[in-house]
This record gives structure tokens, C-alpha cells and sequence, in this order.
């Protein structure tokens, strides 16, 4: 079994719902890459078994496999979807491959949507390929959530406005999810990234970005913090942090480029606290998700390759690899 979860504990495993999903090896100690400005690094985090859910991907698979999903689901996953898995479709492929920049291997996530038509008549192609974590059923979704990762887009790779990037759903898919996390060149920023960079972008039912206007972007949350976009050809940390337990949602980003010390906070929209802001929710709109996907629709017409490493879900900030 991979080493990646040695602490996940029983309660993580039923949240997974997958025989096994608790692993008994310990992580090998932390080795320091040399990075921009003489500063370093560590290769693995530490303390990733405080996380709910943590993947380093350090095992492989393959673009050609066609039993990718397995190897997926050995790993913690519930599901994937791809080309390259029993699936065989989706328009996208899943697999693993070794970095040097980040010293081990990271997920590769490539998005090809103009492997099929548009369906029906729709205006543009898109994907429909995925990793699933949690099930119908289940609660493996907590509404207090800090998801954190690593990201690197290639420098071709071409993003639509938006895409769907994490989707949550409390049933079956398609469903209308209390948040739906996406990125894209031009996210809600009214302007677009240049070649290759995304910005962040989250939709929020019934929030209201501006109590003063009433213009239909009402649950549009952008980057109002910092309009940094992620560069193409460069590695960056996200921090999210989604929390709808309460009476009010709250949504918060942050980023760190490869050889920074520390994260900048990107987006802050708090129900009540920040400025004319408002996010409402229902009892309904607190219960937990029964599951999440990445990335799911990525439109077309271009393609793109994103990197993914040390992938997490946790509770509280202090339980996400430090």
C-alpha cells in the first residue's frame, strides 16, 4: 500500500468508503530542493496524516494504461474516470509522472475536450473525466473544509474562461452545490490571465458579493483580495478554505509560488464580516457533501496539462501538510 496514509484514521476510512483505505507505513523524512533565491523547500510535507484525505500520487500510472481507475482506487480515490481508465472515455487522461522541479512524481491531469462534438447543440466541447473522493451515501465531505495542493499549468495549455475544477454534490451529478470551486483565464475577473494562467473563481449559492447592487453576479466571488492569477510554467500552493456549517458561508484563498516563505491571501468573502457581503444558508445548504470530483468540465476549444502534488482535505488549517 502506498505510504501516503499512514494516519488516515477509521472514521477518514468510512468517509472513503473503501476497504483498506488506512495505511500502516510510515512517510520517509522530508529532503530539501534548492529553489529561486537560495531559499529551500521541503520535497514531502510534513504531518500529512493529520489530513482527512492526503496524496502525494507517488506511485505510477500510466497515459496509455487502460486500469488506471484501480490503481486510483488503491490510493484512496473512490472512483476516476478517464481515457485511460475501464471508462475509456471523458475527453481527458489521468496519470502520474516524475517532476524534477518538485523532486517525486505528481499527478498530471490533461484536458483535451476537442476529442469529441459538442453534445447536442451545445455551443463548445468539453470534458468530462474525473477523480472522485467519497460516495453517494456517505458524509466525507465535512462543511468546516481546507483543501491545500500544488499546481503547475504548461506553458501551452490554453484555459477557458471557467472551468469546474472541484465540485461537490450531496446526491447524484449534475447537482447545484452550496460552492462550486473552478479557475480559468478569466475566472469573475472581468479580465483575462495572460496565456496559460488561471485565476481563481468560486460560485456560492444564494451568496451576494454586493448587498449595495443587484447586477446577477451576486454569487460570483472573485479574487477581491489580490488579482494575482497563476502563471503558466510555474508551481504554486493553494490554500482554500470553505465553511458552510454556520449561519453565514465563508470563503477564503491563498497562494504561494514555489520559493516564497509564505502565503498570499488572494480572496476573502465572509458572510457578515466582509463588507457588503452577504452568503445566507439554510439548513439544508449545511449538511456535508457526500463526495467532491476534480476536475470534471473543462471547456473547450483549447487543451491543457496541469500538474498536481500533495493533494489534501483537513478539518482546520493546523491538520493540512505544513
Amino acid at each position: 500500500m502506498n505510504r501516503k496514509f499512514a494516519s488516515l484514521t477509521a472514521a477518514a476510512s468510512l468517509w472513503l468508503g473503501i476497504a483498506g483505505a488506512a495505511f500502516a507505513q510510515v512517510p520517509n523524512p522530508p529532503t530539501d530542493l534548492s529553489v529561486e533565491g537560495g531559499t529551500s523547500v521541503p520535497s514531502q510535507p510534513t504531518n500529512p496524516g493529520r489530513s482527512l484525505f492526503f496524496d502525494d500520487f507517488e506511485y505510477s500510472v500510466g497515459r496509455s494504461s487502460t486500469t488506471a481507475g484501480s490503481t486510483f482506487v488503491q490510493n484512496g480515490w473512490a472512483f476516476a474516470k478517464a481515457e485511460n481508465t475501464s471508462e475509456r472515455s471523458g475527453a481527458g487522461f489521468l496519470y502520474t509522472q516524475s517532476d524534477s522541479t518538485r523532486g517525486s512524481r505528481v499527478l498530471v491531469m490533461e484536458s483535451v475536450p476537442s476529442m469529441y462534438p459538442p453534445p447536442g447543440d451545445f455551443p463548445y466541447t468539453q470534458t468530462d473525466y474525473y477523480l472522485q473522493y467519497g460516495r453517494e451515501g456517505s458524509s466525507s465531505v465535512p462543511t468546516n473544509l481546507w483543501i491545500q495542493f500544488w499546481t503547475y499549468a504548461t506553458p501551452e495549455s490554453r484555459f477557458a474562461t471557467r472551468d469546474k475544477t472541484i465540485y461537490p454534490c450531496r446526491g447524484y451529478y449534475p447537482c447545484h452545490p452550496t460552492w462550486l470551486f473552478m479557475w480559468g483565464r478569466g475566472g469573475f475577473e472581468g479580465v483575462n490571465a495572460p496565456d496559460g494562467g488561471r485565476y481563481l473563481a468560486v460560485e456560492a449559492q444564494s451568496a451576494d458579493r454586493d448587498t449595495r447592487v443587484n447586477d446577477g453576479n451576486e454569487a460570483k466571488l472573485f479574487q477581491n483580495v489580490s488579482r494575482t492569477p497563476l502563471l503558466a510554467g510555474r508551481w504554486y500552493q493553494v490554500r482554500l478554505h470553505f465553511d458552510i456549517s454556520g449561519s453565514q458561508g465563508v470563503y477564503e484563498a491563498w497562494i504561494k509560488e514555489r520559493g516564497q516563505s509564505s502565503f498570499t491571501k488572494v480572496a476573502d468573502w465572509r458572510g457578515g464580516v466582509t463588507p457588503n457581503f452577504s452568503w445566507p444558508l439554510n439548513s439544508t445548504d449545511r449538511t456535508p457533501f457526500t463526495m467532491l470530483r476534480s476536475p470534471t468540465t473543462v471547456n473547450g476549444p483549447g487543451s491543457s496539462k496541469v500538474y498536481i502534488d500533495d493533494f489534501a482535505l483537513a478539518t482546520s488549517s493546523a491538520d493540512l501538510p505544513q
